[in-house]
């Protein structure tokens, strides 16, 4: 599965069509977590063999963080353990009040280590600790405060308060990542103000009208 999302996220990369990606569950929940019996088939196994199996999570957790399109994770219900650095790596993580959250590998023995960066960046270095040492659950709105989640609403709503993010996005927002930001940025600017987006969007502003941007 971890290989068929990532093969799916690079088509989504190299698809000038794709502008803006949502990431949801199917079924009850949005991510109950790995597999535990595949995790247990790696016992036995050679160091190489178990880590070649353990970079599988580290790629597509890279590739869906440094993606160039904003990505939205629409959480429908809980997420658990693994499920939660899905959240973590998302632009825009929106959740249900009815949603349950832990990072339970602890309560297993185990050790959340491809996840925990991401958790760690998304939540704080106090926060990680609390919910990493103790695997404790906690809500959707709980979740917001961690800052796990952007927003929690109830379920029924879920939907168009994702079509709202969705508007916002496909109206403002691009997103890339680069490792010198300095340089990217500064970069970016100066083409930006001599691009025809910048021209017409300061343009319509100043003119007091809704910008007409052409897709391309």
């Amino acid at each position: 599965m971890w290989e068929e999302l990532r093969a799916a996220f690079a088509d989504i990369e190299a698809d000038p069509s794709v502008r803006v990606v949502v990431l949801t569950g199917e079924g009850k929940n949005f991510c109950s977590g790995g597999d535990l019996r595949y995790q247990s088939s790696q016992r036995g196994t050679s160091r190489d063999e178990r880590l070649a199996e353990a970079s599988k999570l580290a790629h597509l957790l890279r590739d869906m963080d440094v993606l160039s399109k904003p990505l939205i994770a629409r959480v429908n219900g809980s997420a658990f353990a693994g499920g939660t650095s899905f959240i973590a790596v998302a632009d825009v993580a929106i959740g249900t009040t009815a949603g349950t959250f832990a990072i339970t590998e602890p309560r297993l023995g185990l050790v959340p280590a491809m996840i925990a960066p991401y958790v760690a960046r998304r939540v704080g270095i106090s926060n990680a600790r609390r919910l990493i040492l103790t695997a404790r659950p906690f809500s959707g709105i709980e979740a917001v405060q961690y800052g796990l989640l952007h927003a929690a609403v109830p379920p029924e709503q879920l939907d168009s308060a994702i079509e709202e993010e969705l508007a916002l996005v496909l109206a403002y927002v691009s997103t890339n990542q680069q490792p010198d930001n300095f340089a990217y940025t500064v970069e970016g600017a100066a083409d930006m103000w001599d691009s025809p987006e910048a021209k017409e969007g300061v343009a319509s502003f100043l003119e007091k009208r809704k910008p007409s941007w052409a897709k391309r």
